[in-house]
Parts: C-alpha cells; structure tokens; sequence
C-alpha cells in the first residue's frame, strides 16, 4: 500500500473525521481485496460555496500507480462526496488493471 495525503480535512471536528477514517479503511481493504498496489492516494476537500446554512464540498481525488487517476465531485454531504471519489477510483483502477 502506498502513502495517504489529505489536505482541507483538519477543519473536520473528531467525529466526522472518525467517519473519514472508516471511509478510508474501508477502501483500503478493497484496494487489497483487488491486490491492487498504488504509490499515492492524494485527497483534497475545501469547502466551495456556502448555500445558506448548507455548504457545498468539493472532494478532488489523485490516485498515482503506473498512471494517475483523478475523480471530483462537489455535494452538500462531505462524506457522502468521499465515498464517490474514492468509489470511483476504485472502478477506473479495476478498469485499468484488467486492460
């Protein structure tokens, strides 16, 4: 397994960022499910514009292998966008590993 950044998710309070760790350990033991290696995973998470009390995240998603793989998704539900990033880089790299 390869390194993990995240950048923008230290403004998150203890419990959110209990839940981004699950996310994330989640798919880790998917990528080793698939016996797929990546050097990096680079996640970023800001905040893009606030809609009243809402405010819409933007989750940019870097995975590095033999390629780089990139996903971005903008939602309401912080978690919810990670989850589709992180889905998504999994598809494109089983995608890419059976080619």
């Amino acid at each position: 397994m390869g390194k993990l950044l995240l950048s923008g998710f230290n403004k998150l309070n203890p419990a959110e960022l209990a839940i981004v760790n699950n996310i994330l350990k989640g798919y880790q033991r998917k990528f080793e499910r698939f016996n797929f290696d990546y050097l990096k995973l680079d996640l970023k998470q800001k905040p893009h514009s606030k809609h009243g009390k809402a405010t819409l995240y933007e989750i940019i998603g870097a995975l590095k292998t033999r390629n780089i793989l990139t996903s971005k998704t903008a939602g309401l539900n912080m978690l919810s966008a990670l989850d589709e990033v992180l889905g998504r880089l999994l598809i494109e790299a089983e995608h890419r590993e059976r080619k």
